[in-house]
């Protein structure tokens, strides 16, 4: 296997490796390690793995094309699984006592600028570059008490009261609002197109040894199975039934920014 090691410390590690591979091959070869029983079996057990799976490689990955009709179908079959929560934008001013909180409620009463409070008085950090902003999140993304009380606020403007979490507390404004919406179809097609791959080849596994099983003249010595005896497990991986492909999890589609923080 050939290597980019582009430092001169890399290099010599790369070189070391080499050393020691070396080495311990010319032990093997002295104590005939390739020569034992255990080994070879192994070794047939490895060979027989790697000839099937070329094989399942050349007659189902190749037979298993999606085309772009049938990403748009699945899309459209499945499209609930692809809904996004309603979203919403809100900023916050973020003081470190109740009383703080109280005295910036009353300058905003009074008509003062939410975003200069929150340039000038707020602890979280972020809030002299945003204004306080933290973005579009849905339901479940913000902690449980700021979540609550945002989600509550129905008009763009609409002021919260003050709301206490474990960073202190905070004077919450509704910033926007995303109704539900769908992924569009764009932003999924490759997991769609990995879903339906692995459905097509486990469909197209099943039929291939079905019909090897029926062009194949099989002969079964029940007595053989009558007999109390334990089987030794095959280790040629070749499958019986093709195995459930693993279940992949449904793409994201809600926010991923941050809970906002002290």
């Amino acid at each position: 296997m050939k290597m980019h090691v582009a430092t001169q410390s890399g290099k010599k590690n790369y070189l070391d490796k080499l050393i020691v591979k070396k080495l311990l091959l010319k032990e093997a070869e002295k104590e005939k390690i390739d020569s034992d029983k255990e080994f070879q079996e192994r070794l047939t057990d490895i060979r027989d793995q790697l000839i099937i799976e070329s094989l399942l490689k050349k007659k189902i990955t190749a037979d298993a094309k999606i085309t772009d009709e049938d990403v748009k179908g699945y899309y459209d079959k499945n499209k609930e699984n692809f809904k996004r929560e309603r979203e919403i934008n809100t900023r916050h001013i973020l003081l470190k006592t109740e009383e703080e909180a109280k005295q910036i409620q009353t300058r905003l009463n009074k008509g003062e600028d939410f975003v200069e409070l929150a340039k000038g008085y707020s602890i979280d950090p972020n809030a002299v570059a945003t204004g306080g902003e933290i973005g579009f999140h849905p339901k479940g993304s913000l902690v449980p008490e700021y979540e609550s009380a945002a989600f509550k606020l129905k008009k763009v403007g609409e002021k919260s009261g003050i709301v206490q979490t474990k960073f202190g507390y905070h004077i919450i404004r509704l910033e926007g609002v995303k109704p539900p919406s769908y992924v569009p179809v764009d932003e999924v097609k490759d997991f769609i197109r990995q879903k339906i791959l692995q459905e097509k080849q486990s469909e197209l596994l099943e039929k291939y040894i079905d019909n090897l099983k029926k062009s194949a003249k099989i002969t079964i010595n029940e007595e053989l199975l009558k007999e109390d005896k334990a089987v030794a497990p095959d280790k040629t991986g070749t499958p019986d039934k093709p195995e459930k492909m693993e279940k992949q999890e449904k793409p994201e589609t809600k926010g991923t920014t941050p809970q906002p923080k002290k």
